[in-house]
């Protein structure tokens, strides 16, 4: 839940500097292109963490990665993904690795 805590104060720090930008530039009235375009960065730049942050969640939990290919379902593939996050972290150690640090082994 950290890089999800990260993500959206880092966004918000993002909009805030493209909106202050856009406020010195006099471009308020239309678009605020710069804050747009720093949203933009940011999102594409911060997929690719995203996506090795849900397979390695996958991992912990005994599934395959591709599984978070059920994120392009329309509607309920985010909510799958959701789920899957919520699921406890496996207490021994399976086929993609040890035991990550920190979860307590019965």
């Amino acid at each position: 839940w950290g890089f999800c805590l990260f993500w959206t104060i880092a966004l918000i720090v993002v909009v805030g500097i493209g909106l202050f930008l856009d406020d010195a530039m006099g471009h308020l009235d239309e678009l605020p292109a710069v804050a747009v375009g720093l949203c933009g960065v940011f999102v594409l730049a911060t997929i690719p963490p995203w996506i090795g942050l849900n397979v390695r969640r996958l991992h912990d939990i005994g599934l395959t990665g591709w599984l978070f290919l059920v994120v392009f379902i329309p509607t309920i593939g985010w909510l799958i993904i959701l789920v899957f996050a919520l699921i406890p972290t496996q207490a021994r150690e399976n086929q993609w690795g040890p035991v990550p640090a920190g979860v307590k082994t019965s």
